[in-house]
């Protein structure tokens, strides 16, 4: 499937839906890798909230968080990362799009603020509160991540608590008062303990575990010694372009870091 999926912010009433996401506990119901629905799989007496998510192929998109976990033939309940690399890029961002938005709507029933109930507001995506007026709207954390080069040579490491797991780029999360280049090095520095010097940015890309917005860089080795903290990085190694280990999905960005500089190197 290659539709491209358009999203909307927020509609009220919410407008009649063709094809439906069912959460449950965390988890989508999926038939095999599809998670949309039509109709007939809509359970009124489990559904708590609906929203509306936008158009995929002309057909409005909903996603309804369940009571419970239904059972269907031939259907299975699933986390969201099981479709990373099973599905294609569009309908992976319109399920993590599900899942942050019933995550947002349960996490602000009440006031952050003086505890009261808070309530949809009737035009934007967002709860307010109708004692103090403090409105939340869903909220995404921006993060760099960042592939650090040295000539035809480039930095890749595996995170302490999952030793095992593939090589991948390093990443962080952008601190108040920081522009990306100041927390793409700040972050090298600390993880790797090395400096960098120009950065490329590259694109970004939504990452639903659970909110962040990924903007994704090529940064170049300007000095310092490679010391992985070993808090957050148990091994950093160089590779060169044409050595590389099995590297993450080509729909991470991540991975599509690691290949944009392996087809520059090459050149």
């Amino acid at each position: 499937m290659s539709d491209i999926f358009m999203p909307a912010a927020s509609v009220w009433p919410l407008p009649a839906m063709a094809r439906h996401i069912l959460i449950a506990d965390g988890q989508l119901l999926c038939c095999g890798d599809q998670f949309l629905h039509g109709n007939s799989v809509l359970p009124p007496d489990a559904v708590l909230h609906s929203h509306y998510l936008g158009e995929l192929a002309g057909h409005a998109c909903g996603v309804h968080l369940l009571s419970r976990q239904i059972d269907v033939d031939g259907c299975d309940w699933r986390g969201l990362r099981s479709l990373l690399g099973q599905v294609d890029e569009s309908h992976f961002a319109l399920a993590g799009r599900a899942l942050q938005v019933v995550n947002w709507d349960g996490d602000h029933r009440f006031c952050g603020r003086c505890g009261s109930e808070t309530e949809y507001h009737p035009n934007d995506r967002a709860r307010v509160c109708p004692s103090c007026q403090l409105a939340v709207y869903p909220r995404i954390s921006p993060c760099v991540i960042m592939l650090v080069t040295r000539g035809e040579e480039c930095l890749l490491a595996r995170h302490t608590g999952n030793r095992y797991s593939k090589y991948t780029a390093l990443a962080g999360f952008i601190e108040p008062g920081e522009n990306a280049e100041q927390a793409l090095a700040r972050e090298v520095r600390e993880e790797v303990g090395l400096e960098v010097g120009a950065s490329r940015y590259i694109g970004s890309q939504p990452w639903p575990f659970p909110g962040q917005l990924m903007l994704g860089f090529l940064a170049e080795c300007s000095g310092g010694e490679l010391k992985p903290d070993r808090e957050e990085i148990s091994e950093a190694q160089w590779f060169h372009y044409s050595a590389l280990p099995e590297l993450p999905s080509p729909q991470t960005l991540s991975g599509q870091l690691i290949r944009t500089f392996a087809q520059l190197a090459g050149k």
